[in-house]
């Protein structure tokens, strides 16, 4: 008995999820239940956890022998956010190459520290959609043994028909202006499935995509288009794209992409991905029947919310009024790149990623938040402060509250970043709400979120796996972070 004691106190001291080490039988006493599902808040219910799963939700009071109660009086119980967009490690571009070369090799110290931090604020799982393969499987796993504290990790590795971030799809790269370091990492970022998809016929694409899950990623995401928005150019054929889908489904696996153009994305939809990520990020305003076409097919839409509410999108309407009046008394321009070049100066693009974000929601489309947190340049590269809105773990709670600026309700944001985050992840049947039998992945907060989207910043206790996390202590090893 004395054994176990002490092993509950280490894990609750130390944060770990480690499965040699006895779980505490946990209950969560009179709390008010947000349990994800979308269904109303119920008040006075204890929640019992054991071995890690929820075991009992009930309005009478729970007893159970050596359990360790955590008063939640006057609290809000809700399930961990989900963030299904976010790039946990080093991958450099034509901007960052300095980071790549020198940090590349102590990626799986940065993932570790990146995992660390979005956990801290209460994001328990994310799926990285592009980075290095090798280096995400690896801290991954080591997660799911327990020997790593940190949110859970899925990963994609490499946008397929990408070729890697020194690539012409990627950063508007030429092989020819490339060094060998350069050369080598599009290697290790595109893991043999870059741009030479592209030409595959379907027999060839479907083995090269089989070699390509056979690394171990928990999703694909390909590239319906090429990384930029201007000129959108389309990737790959529809019957390309079928078979890409098709394959994925076979093993059980979600499939998404990346699009900016609406027939790209059309012929995405039409081939039944599961997932769009940044739909809002297209090169004009939504036609309205491919908005009508992702509803009825229930397509889940990854919002880049935090990019486009609070403090940028009041910033935005600041410098979009001063550019406005600067082009007032100018002539009318004289090529179509000068017109582009005032649109950029006015924010055009910007503009119309809001407003397809919004009429996506008003439409009633599934929705998850898909930040692009991102690890960026080491900090003695910036010559600027890397925007909040995409540090790791904080971007994700911005997110949450910008889906409520852009037209949700608390609780419909609530339901985004915890279920459909689940659904994208392809494993609602085990975590994302807060239901019998399932992972007790659980914030407590002390002031409602149905109330104020910003009390999910109120977080009292942050639970992953049955565990109770030192949010103090994370993360572990500052490489990158320079937060408090």
């Amino acid at each position: 008995m004395m054994r176990l004691l002490l092993n509950c106190l280490l894990v609750l001291s130390l944060g770990i999820s480690a499965p040699s080490l006895a779980q505490p039988t946990t209950i969560i006493r009179d709390t008010t239940l947000i349990d994800g599902t979308g269904a109303p808040a119920r008040n006075g219910v204890d929640v019992l956890v054991q071995s890690g799963r929820i075991a009992e939700i009930s309005d009478e009071r729970i007893e159970a022998a050596d359990a360790v109660t955590i008063d939640g009086k006057g609290k809000f119980l809700m399930p961990g956010i989900i963030d299904s967009n976010v790039h946990a490690s080093v991958y450099g571009n034509s901007k960052r190459r300095e980071t790549a070369v020198k940090y590349g090799e102590r990626n799986p110290e940065l993932i570790e520290e990146f995992l660390q931090r979005q956990l801290k604020y209460g994001v328990t799982t994310v799926r990285d959609s592009y980075g290095s393969l090798p280096a995400l499987t690896q801290v991954r796993d080591a997660v799911e043994r327990g020997e790593v504290v940190g949110s859970r990790l899925l990963v994609a590795g490499n946008i397929l028909g990408w070729g890697g971030p020194f690539s012409l799809t990627f950063s508007l790269m030429q092989e020819s202006d490339l060094t060998l370091f350069q050369e080598r990492w599009n290697d290790l970022l595109a893991q043999g499935a870059g741009e030479e998809l592209m030409d595959m016929g379907p027999e060839e694409l479907a083995e090269a995509v089989d070699r390509y899950l056979d690394k171990g990623a928990n999703f694909i995401k390909y590239g319906g288009t090429s990384h930029f928005r201007y000129p959108s150019l389309i990737g790959f054929s529809p019957r390309q794209q079928a078979v890409i889908v098709e394959r994925t489904h076979a093993r059980g696996l979600i499939a998404e992409t990346h699009a900016t153009s609406s027939e790209s994305l059309r012929m995405a939809v039409e081939a039944g991905i599961d997932h769009i990520q940044h739909p809002e990020i297209l090169s004009r305003d939504y036609p309205q029947d491919l908005i009508d076409l992702i509803v009825e097919r229930n397509v889940l839409c990854g919002l880049r919310s935090n990019t486009l509410t609070g403090e940028p999108w009041a910033a935005h309407q600041r410098s979009r009024k001063a550019a406005l009046a600067a082009q007032k008394d100018l002539p009318p321009p004289a090529t179509t790149a000068e017109q582009r070049r005032r649109d950029d100066q006015i924010g055009e693009s910007y503009e119309r990623q809001r407003r397809n974000a919004e009429r996506l929601i008003k439409a009633g489309c599934r929705v998850t938040i898909a930040t692009d947190n991102y690890q960026g340049r080491a900090p003695e590269f910036r010559r600027d402060v890397k925007p909040v809105i995409q540090e790791a773990g904080i971007g994700s709670l911005l997110a949450v509250e910008g889906l409520v600026e852009l037209g949700m309700s608390e609780m419909e944001a609530l339901v985004a970043s915890t279920r459909n985050g689940a659904i994208t992840a392809g494993a609602l049947d085990d975590y994302g709400t807060i239901e019998v039998g399932k992972s007790a992945d659980m914030l407590l907060l002390s002031a409602n979120p149905l109330k104020n989207i910003r009390n999910i910043r109120q977080q009292e206790m942050v639970m992953l796996r049955g565990q109770v996390i030192d949010t103090d202590a994370l993360p572990r090893q500052r490489i990158f972070y320079t937060g408090d």
